[in-house]
């Protein structure tokens, strides 16, 4: 009996992770995260489905925006820790000139990102998203559904920050 439940455990947390959400597609929290496709800085098309089964932080943000630049490092050190546990950080920046952007990039951030950078120079994904300010963050679980919507900064290598991640992935 006791097998069974576990073995039955075992295969909804697994089907679960590959499942598409259900449901209607929205900007908030519950709701299935608007799906989209842009284009990263190195030249690359991606698409936000292509990571279903992963937690993922799609952050916005600008080169004008000061807190979102003090917020970067802590994304990268939060990213060299959740990699393994199946967490992406995609960030978007809302910039329309993507020189400007690599620019503002080698010039201000010591420390190389690793994370991808995107850039939304119509504003569609971040209209979608219904995004007003920079930085803010919504938190993607494994299905596609938004479990979270932070506006402002965060210190996202935080333990509680990156404990509660961990746990979104299992």
């Amino acid at each position: 009996m006791l097998r069974t439940f576990i073995l039955g455990c075992l295969i909804l947390s697994f089907s679960s992770a590959v499942l598409a959400c259900e449901g209607p597609v929205g900007n908030e929290v519950g709701q299935c995260a608007p799906n989209f496709t842009l284009q990263s800085l190195n030249g690359k098309t991606f698409e936000l489905s292509q990571l279903r089964g992963k937690v993922v932080l799609v952050n916005f943000w600008a080169t004008w925006c000061k807190p979102c630049i003090v917020e970067m490092p802590s994304m990268q050190k939060a990213y060299n820790q959740l990699r393994k546990h199946n967490v992406e950080i995609l960030a978007i920046s809302i910039d329309s000139d993507t020189k400007e952007i690599q620019q503002f990039l080698d010039n201000n951030l010591q420390q190389h990102l690793a994370f991808p950078i995107f850039f939304d120079k119509e504003k569609k994904v971040s209209g979608a998203y219904g995004t007003f300010q920079v930085p803010e963050t919504y938190v993607v679980d494994r299905t596609g559904r938004i479990t979270d919507k932070i506006l402002g900064i965060r210190e996202w290598d935080e333990s509680i920050t990156t404990n509660y991640l961990k746990l979104l992935s299992k």
